[in-house]
Formats: structure tokens, C-alpha cells, sequence
């Protein structure tokens, strides 16, 4: 099991990279002009997408800091209401920081949640999350989550791109 439970591991971090990469290379050489012109996502401007993944980087991240202290964080089980909120509550803060602070912030929010992955071991990985009996809140699982975040989030910056003329 220990095999498979490290293979699976380096898949998610793999993942985790790809996605992160994608994301990073959909607004590579946009001005800081560009980075905050509306329309990416209904208003947001890229630098908006950029805060709002921070910002679930670090709920992420404290999220799985308790799930290890064997803390069931009431996060991981937002309803789509409970999304909208902490997404406009984030973004509300995020008004007005500069496109600099927005892409350090994005930086260091993964590397910290990377760092603390780096130190749970396969069983804490892969474990159900406390009170979730099923496993489908492992970390494990809502690190497949975060990748697919970047992804989606990758898209709609390339589409708005494209949209734009700048492939």
C-alpha cells in the first residue's frame, strides 16, 4: 500500500504543479494595465482571479492544518452559498492591492500549503478527514480540488486572452 499510496502522492503533487504552471503561463506578459482590466471572469480582472486563489490557498491550508490537529474545519464543507460568501467577502478585502502584491501573495499562499504537505505523511494524506467517514475529504482528496481551481481558473484567463486577441 505504501507504494501506491506514494505513487498517488507524486501524482496530486504533480497535479498540484501542472495546474499551478498553467495558471502562472495563462498571464505571462500582461501588462499591469491588463492584469486589471475587467472582464476575465463577469468583473474581475485578472489580479482579482489571482487574490481569489490566494485567498483559498490560505483557507486550504488552515483547513488542512486542523484536519492533522484531528479538527473537522467546517471549510471544507462550504455549500455553493457559503462559496459565494467567502468569495465575496475575499474579493471585497482584495480591492485596490497592486498587481505586484497580488502575484507575491499567490506565491507564497502555494508555497506555504506545498510546505505543509510536505511534511504529512502518506497515512494523514490519504486518511478521511475527521468525521468524514467515507474519505471523500481526505487532503488528499481536496488537493485534486486546488489543482483543478487553477485550472479552471487558467482557462478563463486564456479564453479572455483569446477573446482579446493576444494567443
Amino acid at each position: 500500500m505504501d507504494f501506491i499510496a506514494t505513487a498517488r502522492r507524486q501524482m496530486l503533487a504533480g497535479e498540484l504543479n501542472d495546474a499551478r504552471e498553467k495558471l502562472l503561463d495563462s498571464f505571462a506578459g500582461l501588462s499591469d494595465e491588463e492584469m486589471v482590466m475587467p472582464g476575465v471572469a463577469g468583473d474581475w480582472t485578472v489580479r482579482d482571479i489571482l487574490a481569489h486563489l490566494t485567498a483559498w490557498d490560505r483557507a486550504t491550508t488552515e483547513a488542512f492544518r486542523a484536519m492533522l490537529e484531528g479538527e473537522h474545519p467546517d471549510f471544507i464543507e462550504l455549500d455553493e452559498e457559503g462559496i459565494e460568501n467567502f468569495n465575496r467577502e475575499r474579493h471585497s478585502a482584495s480591492l485596490g492591492g497592486s498587481v505586484a502584491e497580488a502575484v507575491s501573495s499567490l506565491i507564497s499562499a502555494r508555497e506555504e500549503l506545498v510546505e505543509l504537505l510536505r511534511g504529512v505523511d502518506n497515512a494523514k494524506l490519504f486518511a478521511p478527514a475527521p468525521g468524514d467517514e467515507h474519505a471523500d475529504l481526505s487532503i488528499a482528496a481536496c488537493i485534486g480540488v486546488t489543482a483543478d481551481h487553477d485550472e479552471e481558473h487558467a482557462e478563463m484567463i486564456e479564453t479572455w486572452r483569446a477573446l482579446r486577441g493576444q494567443d
